[in-house]
């Protein structure tokens, strides 16, 4: 094939990138007519659909997580459906006011040297069809030091799960509710 493309739907790349923006994604392509997949019938996922639409619910908890990380009380409402439930450490937020102001308050209390990072893992997302997904992941929580000299050794603060319902919007995959549980608090290090 001297110069000519395989057909769209040909590729792996190119089905997820077509999938992704027939999902809702930030991904855009123009795909020529016969590379079209022929309508899904109502209730019927591919498996490319299916896979698409776990990677959009991964990337909203990366995303999350990235906020806690950053402090990014205005962007956190973000991550969450205009009428989401965030439920954690016995606190429950509902919509974008509640979770920024929730999230302004905790963060206002870290010292201006306190740096933490969420490290999720572990998703396990299940479709329930084109528009809603559940699923659980893991977190383990750090409080460090942000000073070069200030860090000897990380050691975990907390290990949490959270349970998961995602909804797609139209502005994308976002979570509808998530409910954190504390899991385990880890032994700090006499100082």
């Amino acid at each position: 094939m001297s110069g000519a493309q395989a057909p769209l739907h040909r590729s792996g790349w190119g089905a997820v990138l077509l999938a992704a923006g027939l999902l809702g994604g930030c991904v855009s392509v123009s795909a020529p007519a016969a590379a079209t997949p022929p309508p899904v019938q109502a209730g019927a996922l591919s498996d490319i659909e299916r896979a698409a639409i776990e990677q959009a619910c991964e990337d909203v908890s990366e995303r999350y997580a990235h906020y806690l990380d950053t402090k990014d009380y205005e962007r956190m409402p973000t991550a969450f459906a205009p009428d989401g439930v965030w439920e954690v450490l016995g606190n429950r937020m509902q919509g974008p006011d509640q979770i920024r102001e929730y999230w302004r308050g905790r963060t206002a209390r870290w010292a201006a040297n306190e740096g933490w990072h969420h490290q999720i893992a572990n998703h396990v997302i299940e479709v329930v069809d084109r528009d809603h997904a559940r699923g659980t992941s893991w977190m383990v929580v750090y409080r460090f030091n942000t000073e070069p000299s200030g860090n000897r050794a990380l050691t975990p603060l907390v290990i949490s799960r959270s349970t998961d319902e995602y909804v797609r919007t139209s502005e994308g995959w976002r979570l509808q509710r998530r409910s954190v549980e504390r899991v385990a608090d880890a032994v700090q290090p006499a100082r």
